[in-house]
């Protein structure tokens, strides 16, 4: 009983923040555009001084074992996404969709938010650490889901442009240089960190539930069914059961693991549909439905292993 409270006081008031977004759309005190312009400040702010100040605060020495399991999954479940896209649709541009939402997580925004739920405060070194590697890799894997589902040459500048646009590399690696050389900030200075990271989560859950839509998901249920089954159930079992039982991850590292693989689609999924000549229909529900699902299962994930994650 004590697990499900805990649960229960993590994911609740997730819940509610991304209610209360909802309902300001609805009400129209905010657009759904000026949501999307605001998940940009998350996205180039947030959420990177949230992974800079993990990285500088944290002081668990990284093991490169773990990182190798972190990046193993996230490459073996895009591989497998692939394959599952063209058995699901002969359309290039749905393939490309579905393949990315099977695998590329929320790991920004509401991964690290049940991090800090989860491993307290000054404790999500790890998570971000992890973060690290899969916003990396989904990054680069991410245009590769459309390039070669559509048949077409992978340019590699244009995968390595899109690894380097992301502020979560170049806050990450600023973080690494800083810690490593021993460079102590002043509180001049991590004071407006600390300040941009504490914005990060209830921003960013506001925005995600401003941008919820399910208006159009009766063509496209059962692909939308079939993905999220595999995003929120079968590869967060599967990985997890593999890294705990095969791998021996325990503790925070099992838990960053498991965070990455049980978040929902990625918001991100959507402007590269959108760039790439994916269905941005498809992308949108899958988002809305995996997030508000993701509530759902995360909840249960954590009544009944939240004490191995622990």
């Amino acid at each position: 009983m004590e697990q499900f409270w805990t649960s229960f006081n993590i994911v609740i008031p997730l819940v509610i923040m991304m209610a209360t977004g909802f309902l300001i759309r609805r009400v129209g005190l905010v657009s759904e555009d000026a949501f999307r312009i605001i998940n940009r400040i998350v996205f180039y702010v947030g959420i990177p001084t949230l992974v800079f100040h993990g990285v500088v605060t944290d002081r668990t020495p990284a093991r490169w074992q773990f990182a190798l399991w972190v990046a193993g999954s996230v490459l073996v479940a895009f591989a497998l996404s692939m394959l599952l896209a063209r058995v699901l649709t002969k359309d290039p541009s749905k393939r490309g969709t579905l393949a990315q939402a099977a695998y590329r997580s929320n790991d920004g925004i509401f991964g690290l938010a049940v991090a800090t739920a989860l491993m307290g405060e000054g404790k999500t070194g790890t998570m971000a650490f992890t973060l690290v590697i899969s916003a990396s890799l989904f990054g680069l894997t991410g245009v590769l889901c459309y390039e070669l589902n559509r048949g077409g040459n992978v340019k590699p500048a244009k995968v390595l442009l899109n690894l380097l646009k992301n502020p979560i590399l170049w806050a990450a690696a600023l973080a690494f240089l800083v810690r490593f050389t021993g460079i102590e900030l002043p509180y001049a200075v991590l004071k407006p960190i600390e300040y941009f990271k504490n914005m990060c989560t209830p921003l960013g859950f506001l925005v995600l539930g401003g941008v919820l839509s399910f208006k159009s998901l009766k063509e496209d249920w059962k692909l939308v069914t079939i993905i999220s089954a595999v995003k929120l159930i079968a590869f967060p079992v599967a990985v997890c059961s593999l890294a705990y039982f095969a791998g021996g991850l325990r503790g925070p590292e099992l838990a960053s693991i498991f965070i990455v693989f049980s978040a929902p689609t990625a918001m991100s999924c959507l402007p590269m549909a959108s760039e790439l000549g994916g269905d941005v229909k498809l992308s949108g529900e899958l988002i809305a439905v995996t997030t508000v699902l993701s509530l759902l299962t995360v909840f249960l994930y954590l009544t009944f292993f939240g004490g191995i994650l622990a």
